[in-house]
């Protein structure tokens, strides 16, 4: 297993290549997309799909990092729009102004439009360059397997469950529901992708999907509890208002024992995978 140090500079060293437009006319866009990617995220996603690949294959990181860059690229495009006022309205993120806040509305609208449309652009152009038969047909159900993560049945799923209704409405299922398309889906997709592009067959695939969506409901009420710890009073729809944080605790325990029992009979070079997501499923402890 590579570093994680190491695998975190190489990413964002790649990531960096992909804008390097300074003397561009479109320049103003750009920089509003470059702002967004490069204000502190923690790559949990792309970090994701690169430990998978690397806890099953000796490759080239080459062959994942374009499907790493795509997942943070959309993933990023995704908050840019979730701050805009006709989402959740919100004026910071990462202890920095939202991206609308700095670049106007507009800009901010197609600097999430650029995103999505380059990681598109990144993907083909390295699947355009792919001789292997069985590493483009790996390659081609990875990007399949992204896109619908975050589609309508997917992420944009998620989030038009999340502005549609007013917090009397909502119930238990209605936001599980949520969390599974507007958070998980993407972290599954992301170890799912690692997975696909180092060659694991489907009964194995099927095994860190599972693990993938554990993982990310698991993440999401994380997320709930510090939340909850940051601003008691926010009055944002979260699992705390179905459940006490003792509850909810546990089933964070439940989640993250059933990922790694999804993970059992897989051949994992390290426990690198596991020693992640467990960094991120217990960040309130």
């Amino acid at each position: 297993m590579r570093d994680l140090d190491n695998l975190l500079e190489k990413f964002n060293n790649y990531l960096s290549s992909l804008l390097e437009y300074d003397n561009s006319p479109q320049h103003k866009v750009i920089d509003s997309m470059k702002y967004s990617l490069f204000s502190g995220g923690k790559r949990i996603r792309p970090l994701l799909s690169l430990i998978t690949f690397c806890e099953f294959s000796e490759d080239s990181l080459d062959k994942i990092l374009p499907f790493a860059a795509a997942i943070e690229m959309i993933h990023t495009y995704s908050l840019i729009h979730d701050d805009l006022p006709a989402m959740d309205d919100d004026d910071f993120r990462r202890e920095k102004p939202t991206n609308h806040k700095v670049y106007s509305e507009g800009i901010a609208i197609l600097a999430g439009d650029g995103l999505l449309n380059m990681s598109m652009e990144i993907l083909l152009r390295h699947i355009e360059n792919i001789e292997d038969p069985e590493d483009l047909k790996r390659a081609m159900r990875a990007m399949k397997y992204i896109y619908n993560a975050t589609g309508v049945n997917g992420m944009i799923g998620g989030q038009t469950i999340d502005i549609s209704r007013d917090v009397s409405d909502y119930t238990e299922d209605d936001c599980e529901n949520m969390y599974k398309l507007k958070t998980g889906a993407l972290i599954k997709a992301s170890v799912v992708v690692g997975g696909i592009i180092a060659g694991l067959d489907p009964d194995n695939i099927t095994k860190l999907a599972r693990f993938g969506e554990s993982i990310g409901i698991a993440y999401q009420f994380e997320d709930d509890l510090l939340d909850e710890e940051k601003d008691p009073d926010s009055g944002e729809i979260n699992m705390l208002l179905f459940k006490d944080k003792e509850d909810l605790q546990n089933e964070i325990i439940d989640l993250t024992n059933g990922a790694y029992e999804a993970l059992e009979g897989l051949e994992l070079k390290e426990d690198a995978l596991k020693t992640f997501a467990a960094k991120l499923v217990n960040r309130s402890r």
